[in-house]
């Protein structure tokens, strides 16, 4: 399966994960960290946004990533939440008018924004209301970074909705009633609360790991930055401020519940004492999350063991892109909308133009072949015609081809000729007198009709056919049809029988013997089937009348 790309693009570094497989069975190929953090150039022309799109585009060559398509994430602290609650639960209602009421919420003009809202719960008579909004700017700048390293992503999301989409995926979110997700970064921290494996709040906290895990190797434990006991005095100045913005923010969930699990990723997951001043705050042990022990890859021990805690964004962005997308987010609205649908869907549309094509032409081939066989039964059937009704009405091919000649089709022609004869009769009743009591002339060609019509009408049940014999009988006191022949099977010969007799014209139907061919068919011998002259006729007059 084509492979394709997730961006994590942060605030100051972006990751590019290569991915492949499907939502149930994805697969990392490879992931490349790109840090934007880059010096002022000498090139007075040279703008920070030329550098970083050389940048990523020089990690992406020289990793040899696929480029499409691409997804990318937002992280949250470019990002602005708000809650609010809304007197009504109807979706529709929700989606006309969340709008207009984020405006009085936002401190920002709502054109010069994106929007997104999620409900998060509703009450028997009120729904409550996340809506999140990004700076129009700002995420074109990023989008023209990347443009510029031949990457243009379809999707959009931010770093917490698509952590919160890998949770859901790889069924992190089901394993207890009420958790709650520490993503730590060098910029700020992310807080996930989840209930009944539903996002219940987001937090986002302007309080960052500047000072303890920073420097240009992004992810790597405290210990390998810092020494003695300035780590240790960072990290509890660090772990201070978090407990009590967490102590702060549970004062504002009081319908939240107890807490059942705590899980920590992101690049600040390894900071020493984390796990414990956790377990203070929440009563519950709180563990690390590595995300890439969840799917399969291609990764080394060494880069397991460095992007594992912190590749759950990249892991819910190509989960997104993938079709598995929990909370249904996508920032490219507007101004920033993906212009290039088409380009991704102009292969497969084409594929399937050809398909379509390639039915339509078999169809074709076939119906034209068969209406070949059709027209070819009318022939034989109307030289027959033309000969009996010629000797009848004593008349010349010539002189009979002036009934038919109108008529373009050979079915129309064939029912031109059964039009003359029935004429025929009613002059010569007119002429007599005594049209009560001349019978209306039979015809084994309305007889034939009539069977080919059976026949034909049960083709896919009959399967192959072969008559060896077929003799129609309309004169005497016992007008039948005789039909001898081969069938695939006999149960298809028994079902040949059934069809006579279910048909009003024949009254009365003697089966013939069967025997197996050489070949695995069934031979039957004559099978008679008596013809009530009435309902011929009648068929006959109901075919003209229609016809005319």
């Amino acid at each position: 399966m084509a492979s394709q790309l997730a961006l994590d693009y942060g605030a100051h570094r972006v990751r590019l994960m290569e991915f492949d497989g499907s939502a149930r069975k994805l697969r990392v190929l490879k992931v490349v960290d790109v840090d934007l953090r880059v010096a002022a150039s000498d090139d007075e022309d040279s703008e920070p946004g030329d550098l970083k799109a050389e940048l990523v585009g020089n990690a992406a060559d020289k990793a040899r990533l696929t480029v499409e398509p691409s997804v990318m994430t937002l992280d949250a602290g470019s990002a602005l939440f708000r809650e609010f609650d809304l007197p009504f639960t109807n979706d529709d209602q929700i989606n006309k008018v969340v709008r207009f009421e984020a405006e009085s919420h936002i401190p920002l003009d709502v054109d010069d924004v994106v929007q997104h809202h999620h409900v998060l719960r509703k009450s028997r008579e009120k729904s409550h209301i996340l809506t999140v909004a990004v700076k129009k700017d700002e995420l074109l700048d990023r989008l023209d970074i990347l443009e510029a390293a031949d990457i243009d992503p379809m999707l959009v999301d931010l770093d917490v909705f698509a952590l919160f989409n890998a949770l859901k995926v790889t069924g992190v979110a089901d394993e207890a009633g009420v958790q709650v997700v520490l993503d730590l970064r060098e910029d700020a921290t992310s807080v996930l609360f989840l209930v009944d494996a539903e996002l219940f709040a987001v937090r986002q906290l302007r309080l960052g790991l500047h000072g303890i895990v920073g420097g240009d190797e992004l992810g790597a434990s405290a210990a390998e930055r810092m020494e003695g006991d300035a780590i240790e005095a960072r990290s509890h100045d660090f772990l201070t401020k978090l407990k009590r913005e967490l102590r702060r923010t549970l004062t504002t969930l009081p319908n939240l519940g107890d807490v059942e699990s705590v899980h920590l990723c992101g690049s600040g997951a390894a900071v020493k004492g984390l796990p414990e001043a956790a377990e203070e705050l929440f009563k519950v042990r709180a563990t690390p999350l590595n995300l890439l022990e969840r799917v399969d890859h291609k990764l080394s021990n060494e880069e397991v063991a460095l992007y594992g805690p912190d590749i759950g964004v990249a892991l819910g962005a190509a989960y997104k892109l993938l079709g598995s997308d929990a909370l249904r987010a996508d920032f490219r609205q507007d101004e920033c909308a993906y212009t290039r649908k088409f380009d991704q869907v102009k292969s497969p549309l084409i594929a399937l133009s050809f398909l379509l094509f390639l039915v339509v032409a078999l169809t074709g081939i076939d119906t034209y072949k068969r209406r070949d066989r059709v027209l070819e039964d009318f022939r034989a059937i109307f030289e027959q015609a033309e000969v009996q009704v010629g000797d009848l009405a004593e008349m010349t091919k010539e002189e009979l081809s002036v009934v038919w000649r109108g008529f373009d089709s050979m079915p129309d022609q064939v029912r031109a000729l059964h039009s003359h004869v029935d004429t025929m009769r009613d002059d010569r009743e007119q002429t007599l007198g005594r049209g009560e009591k001349i019978p209306a002339l039979p015809s084994a060609l309305a007889v034939w009709i009539q069977f080919s019509d059976l026949v034909l009408a049960n083709e896919e049940e009959l399967g192959r056919f072969w008559m060896s014999r077929l003799d129609i009988s309309v004169d005497g006191n016992r007008p039948s049809l005789k039909v001898a022949g081969t069938l695939e099977s006999a149960k298809l010969y028994n079902h040949l029988i059934n069809m006579l007799e279910e048909d009003a014209l024949f009254v009365e139907v003697t089966p013939g013997g069967t025997q197996p061919t050489d070949e695995g068919f069934t031979q039957f011998s004559e099978t008679v089937a008596s013809i009530d002259l009435e309902v011929l006729q009648e068929r006959v007059r109901s075919a003209l009348e229609k016809s005319l």
